[in-house]
């Protein structure tokens, strides 16, 4: 009997879902299904505990291959009642975060030769699948990343050391260095939040110096040459944010914008190039590894709404899978002190700060609380600007 939580057993139900559909939608940006665009499943593929694939073609008789041979046939409707108990038993009731058992699903991974809930986690794919694009004609066999509604948030961009940035820090002296710094948990319990203020309150500016980490560097280069320094202002104007509520991903790239530190001729740049980064992170690269552009999850992201619902964004359609990355992600400051980061201090009679951050998704929103939460955005975004040009 296995154990999973329910973001985990949300893997399983994606895959039974689109098993038993034979079919997978399109998301816009606002995850709402797109009723003209769907992809036909020709089969969906899973590995077995020996890393061998098992092979599972859609209809009304599943039929189950492995090392090229026929080894079951099953039934439609004995899945369908399957995909109810599943259904039943992560969607319904409170959002309990430990791992549990189904019972009942115990006949249906035999069945289905399930050894293991979900995909290693260390790798961005976690379902294979043959579809059919009716526009193309072309039936590729892609991977793609499941993100599920239910359970926690999961990231995006894992922060580590090498996830560092630096900055200097202008019209400060060793008196407000050791002031800034001495806001810790003694002081204020969200000391991160007053230490910041602090901070730019006292400071006449603070600029991007550099990024502290090569093999990130370099791949953010890959993606574009200026993306360090423009990632780089995005995490400032994050922290230069931070006593404010809802300053998500979309909010900061709005901000930049209309600041636009770099002094691009078309503003728009910012926006376009932090989707790039996510998307780039979506679909392969990690801080922490050399990348050489090619994206793992070659097909894109698999989604499972709250109401059971199972969409897709495909590389197909990539500029909704970039602006659902952008609308559907906010910022995460990790520790301080694992990381090393967020104090003053003087190198060569200049003052120096680095910050650090991570980004996850949020929950799922459907449409209209979205479109609301972009008026109050609006109508909010002055007093930030406001702020940036005071400081």
């Amino acid at each position: 009997m296995q154990k999973a939580n329910k973001g985990e057993w949300s893997e399983l139900y994606a895959f039974a879902r689109l098993l038993k559909d034979g079919r997978i939608y399109a998301a816009d940006e606002y995850v709402n299904k797109l009723e003209d665009i769907y992809f036909p499943i020709l089969k969906l593929i899973r590995s077995d505990d020996d890393s061998q694939d098992i092979y599972y073609h859609p209809g009304d008789i599943i039929r189950i291959f492995k090392n090229g041979e026929l080894i079951d046939e099953v039934e439609s409707d004995y899945l369908e009642s399957n995909v109810k108990i599943l259904f039943d038993s992560i969607f319904k009731g409170g959002d309990d975060k430990g791992a549990f058992e189904i019972p009942e699903l115990d006949s249906f991974l035999e069945t289905f030769k399930i050894t293991r809930i979900k995909a290693p986690s260390d790798q961005k794919i976690d379902i294979r699948m043959q579809i059919h694009d009716i526009k193309t004609g072309f039936s590729p066999e892609a991977g793609f990343s499941i993100k599920s509604d239910v359970g926690n948030a999961p990231t995006l961009l894992n922060a580590g050391i090498n996830t560092r940035f630096r900055y200097q820090v202008f019209g400060i002296n060793d008196e407000d260095m050791n002031e800034i710094n001495s806001i810790d948990k003694t002081v204020e319990k969200e000391y991160m939040k007053a230490r910041f203020k602090e901070l730019f309150n006292r400071a006449s500016n603070v600029k991007y110096s550099k990024m502290l980490d090569s093999t990130f560097e370099n791949n953010l280069m890959l993606i574009d040459s200026m993306l360090p320094e423009i990632y780089g202002y995005f995490i400032l104007y994050h922290f230069m944010t931070m006593n404010e509520k809802h300053i998500d991903c979309e909010t900061l790239c709005h901000l930049l914008e209309k600041e636009n530190p770099l002094g691009y001729s078309r503003p728009n740049f910012y926006t376009y190039k932090i989707k790039k980064l996510l998307c780039a992170s979506a679909l392969g690269m990690t801080p922490g590894k050399d990348w050489d552009g090619n994206e793992s999850a070659t097909g894109g992201y698999v989604i499972v709404k709250r109401d059971g619902e199972v969409l897709c964004y495909h590389i197909y359609n990539r500029n909704y899978f970039e602006s659902y990355l952008l609308k559907n992600t906010t910022i995460d400051r990790p520790s301080a002190s694992r990381h090393d980061y967020a104090y003053v201090f003087k190198e060569n009679g200049k003052y120096y700060i680095d910050m650090n951050i991570q980004i996850r998704f949020k929950s799922i929103s459907n449409a209209s609380k979205i479109a609301q939460k972009d008026e109050l955005f609006y109508n909010r975004l002055n007093i930030y600007l406001k702020k940036l040009k005071e400081f």
